[in-house]
Parts: C-alpha cells; sequence; structure tokens
C-alpha cells in the first residue's frame, strides 16, 4: 500500500526555533518516503513537541492517521485525524480518511457524519455520496439511500457503482422487478461481470425462480471459475432442487478452493 503523505510549503526569515520545527518534519517526511515508518513517526511527533501550536500541526496529525493506518493502527489514526480537523474542521480529504475507516471498522453512524460533512463543502463528491447512500442503504434508510443515488446516476449517468447500488437497494425493498430490470439493463452493458450475474441469481433465487437463478451463477462461476462464493451459492441451490450430485460436486469444488470440510458438513451429509 502507497502511503502519500501531505507536505509542507515554507517561507523566508523563520525563527531558530521554527526552523528546528521545520527540519524536524522535513526529516519524518524523507523518513516516510523510504518507508521508515517508525522513524516518521517519532519525528512528526517530535516537530510537535517543539511547537504545539503550529497552524501547520493539521498536517502533521493527519500524516500520523496515514501512517497509523498503514501500520493497522485504525483507531489511534482516527485519533489522529480528529486532532487534525480540529484544526482544520472542513479539509476533505482529513475527513474522507476519517471516514473511511469509520467505515471500515463497522461505525456507521460517524462514517456518515463525515461523509455528510465532506458534502455539505464538495456537494459533487462523488465517492462521498456514494458511501453516504450505500451506508443509508445498511441502515435502512431507503428513501435517502435512493436520493443519493439518483442524484449519482444523473450526475454520471455511467456511474456503474450507483447503477448497481440502485438495484441492490431496489432488492432490499422488495422491488424485485425494478431490481431485475435495473440488472439486466447493467447486463447488456457491461456482460463480462461476474457479479452481475450473482446478483441477478440472488434475486430469481428469492422470486422463487430457482432454474434461472442457476443458470446465471452458470454464467458466472463460466467469467470466474474459482469463486468459492458463487459455487457455494450455485450448491445450496442445487441441494435445494435435489439435485445431490450436482450439489456435492459444487460442495467438494468449493472444498479445493478453500471452504472448510468441517464447515460443510451438514450439507455433504444432505448430498447422500
Amino acid at each position: 500500500m502507497r502511503l502519500l503523505i501531505f507536505t509542507f510549503f515554507f517561507v523566508l526569515g523563520l525563527s531558530a526555533s521554527s526552523q528546528t520545527y521545520e527540519q524536524t518534519v522535513e526529516q519524518a517526511l524523507h523518513a516516510a518516503s523510504i518507508g521508515s515508518l517508525q522513524e516518521a513517526e517519532a519525528l512528526f511527533r517530535k516537530a510537535l513537541k517543539i511547537s504545539p501550536d503550529d497552524y501547520r500541526n493539521a498536517l502533521i496529525f493527519s500524516n500520523l492517521g496515514k501512517i497509523q493506518t498503514v501500520s493497522g493502527k485504525p483507531h489511534e489514526a482516527i485519533r489522529s485525524y480528529t486532532l487534525a480537523l480540529n484544526l482544520v474542521p472542513l479539509s476533505v480529504p482529513i475527513l474522507r480518511a476519517r471516514a473511511d475507516l469509520y467505515l471500515e471498522l463497522g461505525n456507521l453512524s460517524k462514517a456518515l457524519v463525515d461523509y455528510s460533512n465532506i458534502l455539505d463543502v464538495d456537494p459533487i463528491n462523488i465517492e462521498a455520496r456514494q458511501f453516504r447512500a450505500y451506508i443509508y442503504s445498511q441502515r435502512k434508510q431507503y428513501t435517502e439511500a435512493k436520493t443519493d443515488y439518483e442524484h449519482l446516476i444523473k450526475q454520471s449517468p455511467d456511474n456503474y457503482a450507483a447503477l448497481l447500488g440502485m438495484a441492490l437497494l431496489q432488492q432490499e425493498m422488495g422491488k424485485k422487478n425494478e431490481a431485475l430490470s435495473q440488472i439486466g439493463f447493467l447486463i447488456t452493458r457491461y456482460p463480462e461481470r461476474a457479479e452481475l450475474y450473482s446478483v441477478r441469481a440472488d434475486i430469481e433465487a428469492e422470486a422463487n425462480q430457482p432454474e434461472l437463478a442457476i443458470m446465471d451463477l452458470d454464467k458466472a462461476i463460466e467469467l470466474e471459475p474459482e469463486n468459492k462464493n458463487y459455487i457455494l451459492a450455485r450448491a445450496y441451490l442445487h441441494l435445494e432442487q435435489g439435485n445431490k450430485r450436482l450439489a456435492r460436486h459444487d460442495f467438494e469444488r468449493a472444498i479445493e478452493l478453500g471452504v472448510l470440510r468441517n464447515a460443510l458438513k451438514e450439507e455433504l451429509e444432505k448430498c447422500k
């Protein structure tokens, strides 16, 4: 994962203490650029001690957040981003970095606030609106999710993620016909995307159309032969249809691809 570090712009005529601050920051940036993240973090913290009230500390806190994210310390990164936002509360890149971490950690409420704040500053920010629409959908705030997806599609008619998100939202809302129509439209435009056939299969299975669902999973597996999720989905459908031989074949194939045999013990018994 590449580490993107904010850089500083310096001015002339600074005091000796400020020069020390800048020299320390420059050393930290260099350490980060060559992958010495522990050294970079220590140097950034040293700079904070040298000049704790410097307005540029927002960038230091942000850089600490980036280092901590890459180092697998998301909670510490969130604290650093929060300290940065205390100084620059309307910084879109920092809001986005914190929002993404909140989303990754499953804190949808706080991620929603940050993505909404981004959109207050930058109403055409596609990524923030996509993530907010997804969160609304997960929280079953379907009206809000639909509004965001419609906004995205109007802003960017070819936005694949928004078009797929709208189809999934319609499925969640129980509008199966609309969802199938939307997925069918996407398949005509993106016939080589296996996930679309899998999504349509899921909707068809919910609509008690297992034969159609199996056909779509056949296509998804043809496109991605080693996708164990598609193979498992087809195995369960075969089992529901009483096709034990085909179900067992798919379960065994899923095991070959990494699914633990013990996890499918009951399913394999039913295939006898």
